[in-house]
C-alpha cells in the first residue's frame, strides 16, 4: 500500500480541490453563483442556486460553485473560492459581498454588493482587490461560513407590506459627547434603519438638546433631545423621522448639541441593519 507524503500535498490557491462536493444539479447553475442543498439522491447531495428573499432556497450549509453545471449534471460546489469573474471597481478592499435576492443566469448571478432590504442580510465574503475583470479583480468569497446570516423581509398579510422590514435583530450605538456643540460625525459600513434615539445626561448646570442628522443638518432624523441637567437621566426622543431614518453604508450620521452643554452625556441610537 502507498503512502501519501505530507510533502507531496500542494495548498490550494484560489481555492482547494480537495475541499469540493460533487453534487446534481435540481436546477441549472452557473460558476461561482452560491448554492443550497435541495436534497439527496443516492450518495450525491442536489444543489441549486440560492436567493435571500426565499427563505427555503438559504437554508443549510452555502457552497460556490467552481463551475457551470446543467440541470440534473454533476459538477463540484466549493466551500470558499478567490472569485475574479466579476467588476469590483466600484466596492472597496474589505467591502462586503452579499447574497443577492435576485437569481440571474450569469457566472456570479446571486452576487451582490448591496445588501438586500427585505431579504436575508448574508454576507458570504469580502472583496480582495478593486479592479475590473480585466486588471485582476477579485472577492474572496467564504460561502460556507458567512459573516452575517441575519433573517429579514418584507412582512406579509399586512396592508402596505412591501414598505416595511422585520425579522431583522435591533442594535446600538452609544456615543458619549463633548461638552462642545460642534458636530460629531461617523459613519458605518453597511447600511441601517434608525428606529430610536435617547439622551442619558451626565449632569451638571449646562442643559442642552442634541439632534441626530443623515449627514447634512437640514436632514433631521431625531431633534431636541434634551440633556437636562440631572445625572443619570435617560430622555427619549418623541419622534423619527422616517424620511431620513434609512440610512446607506458609508452615510455620514452627525450628533450634534444645539449649545454648549455637559461632557460625557450619550446618545443611544437604536436601529436594525437596512
Amino acid at each position: 500500500m502507498g503512502n501519501l507524503k505530507q510533502r507531496l500535498i500542494k495548498p490550494g490557491t484560489d481555492f482547494n480541490y480537495a475541499e469540493g462536493v460533487k453534487v446534481k444539479a435540481s436546477a441549472a447553475i452557473y460558476a461561482d453563483q452560491i448554492v443550497y442543498v435541495t436534497g439527496s439522491e443516492g450518495p450525491y447531495l442536489k444543489a441549486a442556486p440560492a436567493d435571500a428573499d426565499d427563505a427555503t432556497k438559504t437554508v443549510g450549509r452555502l457552497m460556490i460553485a467552481k463551475h457551470a453545471i446543467p440541470l440534473d449534471g454533476f459538477g463540484v460546489v466549493l466551500p470558499w473560492k478567490l472569485v475574479t469573474s466579476l467588476d469590483t471597481s466600484t466596492p472597496n478592499v474589505g467591502d462586503p459581498v452579499f447574497l443577492a435576492d435576485t437569481i440571474s443566469a450569469a457566472v456570479g448571478g446571486n452576487l451582490t454588493f448591496t445588501a438586500p432590504t427585505d431579504a436575508k442580510s448574508i454576507i458570504v465574503g469580502r472583496v480582495t482587490t478593486k479592479a475590473t475583470v480585466a486588471n485582476g479583480g477579485a472577492i474572496m468569497v467564504h460561502a460556507d461560513a458567512p459573516e452575517e446570516r441575519v433573517q429579514g423581509g418584507a412582512i406579509t398579510g399586512v396592508a402596505g407590506a412591501t414598505a416595511l422590514t422585520g425579522g431583522r435583530p435591533m442594535e446600538q450605538l452609544v456615543i458619549e459627547t463633548a461638552a462642545s456643540d460642534t458636530a460629531q460625525d461617523f459613519s458605518l459600513p453597511y447600511p441601517i434603519i434608525v428606529t430610536g434615539m435617547a439622551v442619558v445626561a451626565k449632569g451638571g448646570s449646562a442643559t442642552a438638546n442634541i439632534d441626530l442628522f443623515k449627514g447634512a443638518t437640514t436632514d433631521s432624523i431625531a431633534i431636541q433631545v434634551a440633556t437636562g441637567n440631572t445625572i443619570n437621566i435617560k430622555t427619549a426622543t418623541t419622534g423619527i423621522n422616517p424620511a431620513n431614518c434609512i440610512v446607506p453604508a458609508g452615510t455620514v450620521l452627525r450628533v450634534k448639541k444645539s449649545d454648549v452643554g455637559t461632557a460625557g452625556d450619550l446618545v443611544i441610537i437604536d436601529y436594525i441593519r437596512g
